[in-house]
């Protein structure tokens, strides 16, 4: 740097001219900033920058960073909002799948079944009540789980109609003989008019005894033993504690099967797993929730496979018992399921 005459000033300050070998040269550019820290007019950055932006400027750039924020944040309010309604019309859709399929059961047909559904329901579409179902039977003294059976299943119907008469058949000898093949899993019934009065705690195997009537299909099918009966086999579950508040208790799958000299396991929901399992000579049960099986809760064994889909053996329903189920069907109904073998 050299030094020159401030005329207006009257003394000497640094130019902004550089020295070099050949003299002066390189003019420093206005508002640039230097190496050195400073910017053409010899000023430091930092009170360069004090000095050059204004009260109002300051503001303004306030506002501006106040205003980004705040857009930012109501994009992001409203892609949530996006969010939640598409959640919520995907939940809306998947009940009403539910529904329809809870509805087929009020029919007394699971659901793609053709039926007498017009009989079973009003114009509306509103279930009818046993009464109307059956104006001419007496239901006096029926439970009320059983005149919801007669609402929803007609394949009960003989079991139903018999009800008073239930003294003949409870505790009567058991013969399954005929119901017991080498080689096959025995369907059985649950409404059964063997058994299905009897007891199961503070139920009757026929309305609440799936869970019993499940084990001792496989039972059977891996022993041969004709002596353990569905009434037996409620005993056994009541008795070691696998009766749960009306139903059944998931342990009777593992510790229940294991006191019988079968094993059971809980199973991953997945298609070739199962599949496997029923390769390797095993039967799988599983728990259903509400859809073409049930209203409520449910039990039913899945004994076989093929291209066409799964075989199962539902204690409730000989029809779903001759058809076939894909596995598409089936996961969205599984609750969980379990493996036995011998």
């Amino acid at each position: 740097m050299v030094d020159c005459y401030d005329r207006a000033r009257g003394n000497k300050r640094k130019s902004i001219y550089r020295e070099t070998e050949t003299g002066i040269r390189g003019r420093r550019e206005p508002g640039r900033r230097y190496a050195d820290g400073r910017y053409a007019d010899g000023r430091p950055a930092e009170k360069r920058n004090s000095q050059s932006i204004s009260p109002a400027r300051k503001k303004m750039r306030q506002k501006q960073r106040r205003d980004r924020m705040v857009k930012r944040f109501c994009t992001l309010a409203a892609e949530l909002a996006l969010c939640l309604t598409i959640l919520a019309a995907v939940r809306s859709a998947w009940n009403a799948s539910d529904k329809s399929k809870s509805a087929s059961l009020w029919t007394g047909v699971a659901a793609g079944d053709e039926g007498d559904e017009n009989r079973r329901a009003d114009a509306g579409g509103v279930p009818l009540s046993a009464g109307d179902l059956y104006p001419d039977m007496d239901l006096t003294g029926y439970p009320e789980d059983m005149i919801k059976l007669l609402e929803l299943n007609q394949e009960a119907m003989d079991y139903i109609k018999d009800y008073p008469n239930r003294a003949q058949y409870q505790n009567q000898p058991i013969d399954l003989s005929g119901d017991v093949r080498g080689g096959e899993v025995p369907l059985l019934m649950q409404w059964d008019r063997r058994w299905g009065y009897d007891a199961y705690g503070d139920d009757m195997i026929g309305l609440s005894g799936c869970g019993p009537v499940c084990l001792d299909m496989a039972y059977l099918y891996f022993t041969g033993d004709t002596a353990m009966t569905p009434r037996n086999m409620a005993v056994f579950a009541y008795d070691n504690g696998y009766y749960a508040d009306g139903g059944t208790s998931w342990s009777l799958w593992t510790e229940g099967a294991a006191q019988l000299g079968l094993s059971g396991e809980e199973l991953p929901l997945d298609e070739n797993l199962m599949k496997q399992t029923l390769d390797g000579g095993g039967l799988i049960v599983c728990s259903m929730r509400p859809g073409d099986f049930t209203t409520t809760g449910h039990f039913i064994l899945i004994r076989g496979y093929d291209e066409n889909g799964f075989y199962v053996n539902d204690p409730n329903r000989r029809s779903n018992s001759e058809k076939q189920w894909d596995y598409g069907t089936l996961r969205y109904q599984i609750k969980n399921l379990w493996a036995l073998q011998k």
